[in-house]
């Protein structure tokens, strides 16, 4: 036997035998004769009742966020409160107070709460003041490890690293790929240059960091004087003003063996031209 449906268009559809259990409704013939049945109608206003109470309970909680963890009696007995003031003060309110009440109240709920948040903020300030130092060490090592690896290799003095270390840490910069490079702007440098470029161009601006014999290469007009360049005290190039650079930018010592090369003493006269 073909099974029976809940509702058909017609009476003459439904098998014979069955006929007695429906009843007509909005002129379709719907089962109705079977004690307990839930017709698709009584889903439908189940569903739809339980739709609209999940839609009431969100109104609702959305309703409540902004009172936040606030306790329902909490809040009636200062209300309760609130009617007291006013039965004593006669309904003469004094709003100067009432407000000075209000907020002494909430600055004993909120201050717990502001002294955390001044709390994480100085834990917050430390780790980072903390993970900077790190990350200038980590930088200044590396930064000095290169470094003395070229002076090693150009054969500097080794009580010439601390100087050539601070140089380093003034003149050198990372570019966008890391790499160690000249900064711009510095007199006498290339910008752009790495270690080994920076630390030959220093051959002429700090020649002392090296011995007379070695010095990065030839030494010019310098008379092995660990100056590279034309030596300002000789006859050939004087130039009291080249003279007065020397001393600035490279100290009496060195501008003392300029001079004796050249036959004459810083601050001396002019030395004769060589025949």
């Amino acid at each position: 036997m073909d099974p029976i449906e809940l509702e058909y268009e017609s009476q003459d559809a439904i098998p014979e035998a069955f006929r007695p259990l429906y009843a007509e409704q909005n002129g379709k013939f719907v089962l109705t004769g079977v004690k307990g049945l839930k017709t698709q109608k009584d889903v439908d206003t189940v569903k739809e009742a339980l739709r609209k109470e999940r839609e009431d309970h969100a109104k609702a909680r959305d309703a409540l966020k902004p009172w936040g963890d606030l306790k329902a009696d909490e809040v009636l007995a200062q209300l309760d409160r609130i009617k007291e003031l006013e039965a004593a003060a006669g309904g003469k309110l004094d709003e100067a107070k009432l407000n000075e009440l209000v907020e002494g109240r909430l600055a004993q709920k909120t201050g717990p709460l502001q002294r955390q948040i001044e709390t994480l903020t100085g834990d917050k300030t430390k780790v980072e003041q903390e993970r900077d130092a790190l990350k200038s060490q980590l930088e200044t090592r590396d930064r000095n490890d290169a470094v003395r690896a070229v002076a090693t290799e150009s054969k500097a003095h080794a009580t010439a690293v601390p100087d050539i270390e601070m140089a380093a840490s003034i003149m050198l910069e990372k570019d966008e790929s890391g790499k160690l490079v000249t900064k711009a702007g510095i007199d006498g440098l290339t910008p752009g240059l790495d270690v080994k470029g920076w630390m030959k161009e220093m051959t002429k601006l700090r020649p002392h960091w090296w011995p007379e014999s070695e010095g990065g290469g030839a030494r010019g007009g310098g008379g092995g004087s660990g100056f590279a360049g034309n030596n300002p005290f000789s006859a050939e190039h004087w130039s009291l003003t080249e003279q007065g650079k020397v001393l600035q930018t490279q100290g009496r010592e060195v501008a003392d063996r300029l001079a004796k090369a050249a036959g004459t003493t810083v601050g001396g006269a002019k030395p004769a031209p060589k025949k």
